[in-house]
Parts: structure tokens; C-alpha cells; sequence
């Protein structure tokens, strides 16, 4: 009989938000490559009534949880620890789900690994205020069995509050579908992904673009993603009439993330804050170098062999600017294939399937 596995999560995608935390996703289907996972989503501060559903191969079981409604809180704590127990091992993605269970935590009776992807773990100044002054809730780490981080970054601040308990950095899963390219377009063509919103920082793409068709009048740049800066990047674009270079893609099927990359030459995301930095990910699995800043865990990957990143205090046009300049020249005669082949065996979910049939192994021996 195969191992199974509850996946407890506060983010998971859903009929409605089918782009909803895909990371999880794909852990959840690295996982079940060795175990029979059921997945409970746990939806704070929802509304509603409790319902099973088959999504994208799994069982999942979606709980709103609220303070709102306390009694619906109790009733979905209770339907929380009878899924749960009938799994071998608990397995929790993202630490709002470990507040859940925590408070069921002393009828659980299984074992419980935890795998973080959020950046308010590491760096809770970078989330705000509230968060903040609550970070000592950090401390409900130790009830966990296994931690795992998504970069080493974050796996050493999961450390400092695990007291001791086994931990090692388990990452993104990228699984790049697409062949890997002959090589890449001649030119300057930049591609970004991610939400049109502050923390991704579109309207200095744009500025650094207009900057570089200066010098450079062969540019363009494709941005995937949407968001509530879409009108205010839009209005960028126009006063400086990069109507014919700079195209807001909006966005994508999860399918079709990777195609994105086929027209780009670069990668380029001036984000201020990244743990794993997914897209990256995904840019040098197909072969695309990186233009960033350090903000982030994602060093763990993206390096001189790779990528040209500037410092978080350099993060202006020009210094933009000149980063693009210095990848496009440093990456010229590099075969795609030199830069994706290391990310795709290191990320793909052939690795990451054994590493979760590894950590689940050792917590039931």
C-alpha cells in the first residue's frame, strides 16, 4: 500500500484562481509520484461551506476558515484533523497553514513536515506592519517534524525557530516541457513575468527600456503578468512612446509560461523582493540569461555562470541599463543549452520527487 499523504495548504489553485500558488501544485505532484496525497485547502477568512472536489489529478478538500464564523472554524478544525489522520504524514506548504494546525496539533499523532515559500518567513519587514509585530508566531516552526525552505536563505531562518528538528532546502519544481533552443534571438529582447504591481516593479522596466532603445533602437520587451498597475504602466508606456515596444501580455494558462521565454533573448525583472524567483527559474531553463537584482535567496541558483545581478541599493535605470548591456555581451556565444541543462536536472520533478520520497521515507522509519 502506498504512502500517504495529506498536503495542508493555505494556497492552492482553484476553478476560480487557477493561477493560485502553482509551486504547491507541483510539489503536490512530486509528492504523489511515491505516496497517495489528498490535498486540504485551508481558505482563511473565507466564507461558505466545506467541499471536496477533484482539481488537476487530486482530491482536495476546501475549508474556509474565519473568525467571523467561529463555529464553521471549529467544524472545519474538526474535518481538518480527521483528513489529516488518515495520512502517514502531514505535510504543510506555507506558514499560515502551520497556525491551523498547530491548533490541532496534540490530537494529531502523525508526522509533520513543513516546506516554506514565503518571503514574510525570512524578511517580515518586507510584508508590513501587522505581520511584523505578529512574527514571533514564527516560533510554531518547532512543532513541525521537517523543515524545508525554497532556498537556503530561507531554510536558515527555518532553522533558527525548528529547535533542532531535521531541515534542508527543498525548491521550486521547474518543469520545462519545451525543448531547449538551438539558440537565442539575436538583439535586445527582454521578457519579464509577474503581476503589474509595486513589488515587481514595471514602471522602472519601462524606464529602463525607453533607456535603452537610445542606444539600443532594435529593443523590445514583453511583460506576462497583470495587476492594478496595468492603467498607471499602460499610461508610462505611452507618454514615452514605446507603444511598439514595450507589450503588457497580461496573462497566460499556467501551459503556456514557458513559450513566453521562446522570443527573449534576456530575462529581465527589476523585482525588490524574491525568495525562489520562480520566473527566473523558468527563464534559465530555457536557456535565457537572468537580469536582476539581489533580493532574494535566488542566488542559490542564478550566478556569474547565469545571470548579471546588481546590488539591492543599485536598483536605478542606468545601473539597469548597463547589467543588460553586460549580459547581452557575456551571453552572446553561450549555447542555450549550457544554461538550461544544469537548472533542468537540478529542478526538474524527476529531483524533486526524490527528494520528498527521501524526507517522507526518514520521518517514518
Amino acid at each position: 500500500m502506498p504512502r500517504r499523504v495529506a498536503v495542508v495548504t493555505t494556497w492552492f489553485p482553484s476553478d476560480e484562481r487557477p493561477t493560485e500558488a502553482p509551486f504547491n501544485l507541483d510539489h503536490s505532484r512530486a509528492i504523489a509520484r511515491s505516496a497517495d496525497v489528498s490535498v486540504i485547502h485551508l481558505r482563511l477568512g473565507g466564507s461558505g461551506s466545506i467541499r471536496t472536489e477533484d482539481y488537476a489529478g487530486f482530491r482536495v478538500t476546501r475549508i474556509p476558515l474565519s473568525p467571523r464564523h467561529p463555529l464553521r472554524a471549529l467544524r472545519g478544525l474538526r474535518i481538518l484533523l480527521l483528513r489529516a489522520r488518515r495520512a502517514d504524514i502531514v505535510q504543510t506548504m506555507a506558514f499560515s497553514s502551520i497556525l491551523a494546525v498547530a491548533l490541532i496539533r496534540p490530537w494529531l499523532r502523525r508526522p509533520w513536515a513543513h516546506i516554506e515559500h514565503w518571503n514574510g518567513v525570512s524578511r517580515p519587514e518586507s510584508v508590513g506592519r501587522l505581520w511584523h509585530t505578529f512574527r514571533w508566531l514564527r516560533r510554531l516552526i518547532g512543532l513541525t517534524d521537517f523543515v524545508g525552505g525554497v532556498t537556503g536563505e530561507l531554510t536558515r531562518c527555518l532553522e533558527h525557530f525548528a529547535k533542532g528538528k531535521p531541515s534542508e532546502v527543498v525548491p521550486c519544481v521547474v518543469e520545462n516541457p519545451e525543448p531547449i533552443p538551438a539558440a537565442r534571438p539575436d538583439g535586445l529582447h527582454l521578457v519579464a513575468l509577474g503581476g503589474l504591481i509595486p513589488r515587481k516593479n514595471p514602471l522602472l522596466a519601462v524606464d529602463v527600456v525607453a533607456a535603452l532603445r537610445e542606444r539600443h533602437p532594435e529593443v523590445t520587451m514583453r511583460w506576462v503578468g497583470d495587476g492594478p498597475q496595468r492603467a498607471e504602466v499602460a499610461a508610462r508606456i505611452a507618454d514615452l512612446g514605446l507603444g511598439d515596444v514595450f507589450t503588457l501580455v497580461g496573462n497566460v494558462p499556467p501551459e503556456r509560461r514557458f513559450r513566453e521565454f521562446a522570443p527573449a533573448s534576456i530575462y529581465f525583472l527589476p523585482t525588490t523582493q524574491e525568495n525562489f524567483f520562480t520566473s527566473a527559474a523558468e527563464a534559465l531553463s530555457a536557456g535565457v540569461p537572468v537580469v536582476a537584482a539581489r533580493v532574494g535567496g535566488f542566488t542559490d541558483f542564478a550566478d556569474e555562470s547565469n545571470s548579471v545581478l546588481i546590488g539591492r541599493d543599485e536598483m536605478r535605470v542606468e545601473p539597469f541599463v548597463t547589467a543588460i548591456e553586460t549580459a547581452a555581451e557575456r551571453f552572446a556565444g553561450v549555447a542555450p543549452a549550457t544554461i538550461a541543462e544544469p537548472i533542468r536536472a537540478r529542478f526538474g520533478m524527476d529531483a524533486l520527487a526524490e527528494q520528498f520520497d527521501r524526507i517522507h521515507t526518514s520521518l517514518l522509519a
